[in-house]
């Protein structure tokens, strides 16, 4: 389960930071022109996914704090910033799916209020999904 989480990882943080790659790799706008059309399902997706790794870590958290502290901190912070991410990139879709609604009004003002530091949240999920692997590997 931990290499799905570092690919959601990657995947969302590519897609979120898809403005900054773009004017640095110019031959990456077709990838991300497939994608936008999928973007809010992708967030859905990585949106459930980002609560229930947070909930499981939730769940172990005392016994992870107690023999992985620092790698507990970071992958709570890797899980947060998924979340927001996911919940930045589905939050038309969520709009459409709940109706007119307080948890809608819920999700566009949480969402408005990262929407300034998207592409800076996706290369800081790109970052600790690599910081992640570098460390799973050694």
């Amino acid at each position: 389960m931990f290499w799905v989480f570092l690919l959601t990882m990657i995947i969302v943080g590519a897609i979120a930071a898809s403005g900054f790659i773009q004017s640095k790799v110019e031959q990456s706008k077709v990838a991300f022109e497939f994608s936008k059309p999928y973007e809010g399902w992708i967030g859905l997706v990585s949106l459930v996914l980002g609560l229930y790794w947070f909930f499981e870590l939730l769940f172990n958290l005392g016994t992870r704090l107690k023999w992985v502290p620092v790698l507990t901190i970071i992958y709570l912070v890797a899980i947060v910033v998924l979340i927001v991410l996911a919940l930045m990139m589905s939050k038309s879709l969520l709009k459409s799916l709940m109706g007119e609604n307080k948890a809608s009004e819920f999700v566009d003002s949480t969402a408005g209020k990262f929407e300034s530091l998207k592409e800076k949240l996706g290369l800081v999920a790109i970052g600790l999904a690599l910081l992640l692997f570098i460390i799973r590997i050694t």
